[in-house]
């Protein structure tokens, strides 16, 4: 089956100790590691869950100051047409078009609200598994300006969008192609988010049921990182927001814990506790 171009079809995270980031993930969600010495583009060290590729690690350790980062990639027909509608519609382009031998072209980029994102455009379907435990459950944009962010997308892919929020409380949108959800968007606000947080997508990990959100995120802090919203429910599952030892944020989610859509809009309700919702 074709990738459908917008849908995220490879994700990898830099690190400060690449080493250390491979450590890290292989103890908290099982990771396993196929390292070429001869790859590139990110290609270097594939991550293994059960024997199949879910993410990259960037072996190229990040420059000293800057933190770790996990960036998705979009699937795309065309990254050289893709990079000038990124320059015209006020996004940045930071990297590329590159050619991979043998797998394609990648374009990096910031959108307008400063997030990073990868774009690929493929020579040939790269292997990439989701939605078991150890793999990516979901993709998620955190920003500051929700609006910006949905109509710059919007004009690179022709995303359906939909508010699944209030819109004021909680802005969060979901971007759909051919009837298929693809990603999330959450509005930033002052009320959880730390000001001087950077617009960055969240990329979110499903656990094993049988271990739980919250043991995974204890789990985190005894690997060396922290929990940064403690595990909270939602309609996609029970989800904990965390940070790796290098600095690259993402979530924890138990898709199996989901609660009702019509429970949330029911005030004091005891299964409700998105942090989102205060």
């Amino acid at each position: 089956m074709p990738l459908i171009p917008g849908s995220v079809c490879w994700i990898e995270v830099s690190s400060s100790d690449p080493v250390g980031s491979r450590d890290f993930y292989a103890g908290l969600l099982g990771w396993s590691y196929l390292i070429d010495p001869h790859g590139a583009g990110g290609l270097d060290t594939t991550a293994l869950c059960g024997g199949l590729p879910v993410a990259g690690l960037a072996d190229v350790p990040v420059p000293p100051g800057r933190l770790g980062t996990w960036i998705p990639y979009l699937a795309s027909n065309n990254v050289t047409l893709l990079s000038a509608a990124v320059a015209r519609w006020g996004g940045h382009v930071l990297d590329g078009p590159t050619e991979i031998p043998g797998q394609g072209r990648v374009l990096i980029v910031a959108d307008p609200t400063g997030a990073v994102v990868g774009f690929w455009q493929f020579a040939r379907r790269l292997a990439f598994y989701t939605g078991s435990p150890g793999s990516l459950a979901w993709a998620e944009l955190n920003t500051w300006d929700g609006a910006l962010a949905d109509g710059f997308f919007a004009k690179l892919f022709s995303y359906d969008q939909q508010q699944i929020g209030d819109g004021r409380i909680v802005d969060y949108t979901t971007w759909s192609r051919m009837g298929q959800t693809m990603l999330g968007r959450l509005q930033m606000n002052d009320t959880w988010a730390d000001p001087g947080t950077p617009a960055r997508w969240i990329l979110h990990f499903a656990v094993d049921p049988q271990i739980g959100t919250d043991a995974a995120a204890a789990r985190v802090i005894k690997l060396g990182g922290r929990i940064d919203i403690d595990p909270y429910d939602t309609e996609l599952g029970r989800i904990a927001r965390v940070t790796d030892p290098f600095g690259a944020s993402f979530a924890l989610m138990d898709p199996t814990r989901r609660i009702d859509p019509a429970t949330d809009a029911d005030p004091g309700s005891a299964l409700v506790d998105d942090p989102y919702d205060d």
